[in-house]
């Protein structure tokens, strides 16, 4: 399985939106799955893929080129650099199964929705993980949740997210993909 990371590359993130992200990176590891983010060492990203190279873990960066000096130095099985935030995307679905998204700024919403408009659009990717770690997401559950009501978002476009409260669920939703990864082989 491979799994697209976004969130945060801001150094200043609370730790409190921190936690949780080593089990998860802990058990991508010890399952020889992989991860494919933006090149950081800090942020909620940075959590992930600091745990991933403590453990050897699999790391693909993939990074848009005005931004492509960040990823300098880091250590991965590939750097892929892409001229757009929209053209990383879609080359992170393409060869992904699972998108997980940390807590993060207004970067990470814009790829939050541009993703699901993506898969609506036929762009693969099984699942997109929401991990609201401590509420971090609750305001916008809570805007999905009346947009839906409003008739402004579809239940289609919604079914996308799995929201996932703790570092337990998101590796539940793991297991699942995995099995049903095993299933279509």
């Amino acid at each position: 399985m491979k799994v697209f990371v976004c969130g945060s590359v801001d150094p200043e993130i609370k730790e409190k939106y921190l936690e949780g992200i080593d089990k998860i990176a802990e058990n991508l590891t010890e399952h020889n799955d992989g991860v494919m983010c933006v090149g950081s060492k800090t942020g909620s990203v940075g959590a992930m893929y600091n745990k991933m190279i403590e453990g050897d873990g699999f790391v693909d960066i993939i990074v848009p080129t005005p931004y492509a000096n960040e990823a300098e130095g880091m250590i991965a099985n590939s750097i892929t650099r892409v001229d757009t935030l929209f053209l990383l995307q879609q080359v992170a679905l393409r060869n992904t199964n699972v998108t997980l998204v940390l807590p993060g700024g207004n970067g990470t919403l814009a790829e939050l929705y541009m993703i699901t408009d993506s898969i609506k659009s036929g762009f693969d990717t099984d699942v997109v993980i929401v991990y609201n770690i401590n509420g971090f997401y609750d305001k916008i559950k809570e805007m999905n949740d009346f947009m839906l009501e409003a008739g402004t978002l579809r239940e289609r476009q919604y079914k996308f997210f799995t929201w996932c409260n703790t570092p337990e669920e998101v590796i539940e939703v793991f297991d699942k993909v995995r099995a049903k990864l095993l299933d279509n082989n």
